[in-house]
């Protein structure tokens, strides 16, 4: 007899310029293969699983351009901003408020929030998911992951336990 309980509904939200930064530090003879997220959340039968990655981009670049485009081959909403050059000549890539105000407004779908980032700019983010009674798990780069988002959540997982995440480049 078939099970016909409803599917669980989960997010997974990547924040692709905090992966991709700490990435370089902990393993710099890597990169990253996000289709082996893809394939490790959409293992379990149980979960109707959605994938949406973030990044800022420079817009001369033709490369981060098509960087963005895979992505969304693969399967991920890709929300994206361009970079931001300051007078100083800094750049500003940060997408955080973006991150937190679309898992914001989708948690209320899901019955449960992946997070695959180490900022720990995201504690009052998980805090607020967990008393919303979301179930709540953080992607993290090793020992690049804040302790307090480890802390907050229901479950961390480290990018280099997925399996074929970090290829050799």
């Amino acid at each position: 007899m078939q099970d016909s309980s409803p599917k669980k509904r989960r997010g997974v939200f990547v924040d692709v310029q905090n992966v991709f930064s700490t990435t370089r530090h902990f393993a710099p003879n890597s990169r990253i293969n996000y289709q082996a997220l893809i394939e490790y959340f959409n293992e379990s039968p149980d979960y109707q699983t959605t994938f949406t990655a973030f990044s800022s981009f420079d817009p001369e670049r033709e490369e981060q351009r098509r960087f963005i485009m895979a992505l969304a081959l693969m399967g991920y909403r890709v929300i994206t901003k361009p970079l931001k050059r300051l007078p100083s000549g800094e750049i500003k890539a940060n997408m955080d408020m973006e991150i937190a105000m679309e898992i914001l407004e989708t948690s209320r779908y899901l019955d449960e929030v992946v997070i695959v980032s180490g900022d720990g700019d995201f504690v009052a983010l998980v805090n607020r998911l967990v008393l919303r009674g979301k179930i709540v798990r953080v992607v993290g780069p090793d020992q690049f992951s804040a302790p307090e988002l480890i802390q907050a959540c229901h479950e961390f997982v480290s990018l280099s336990r997925i399996p074929g995440m970090l290829e050799d480049i």
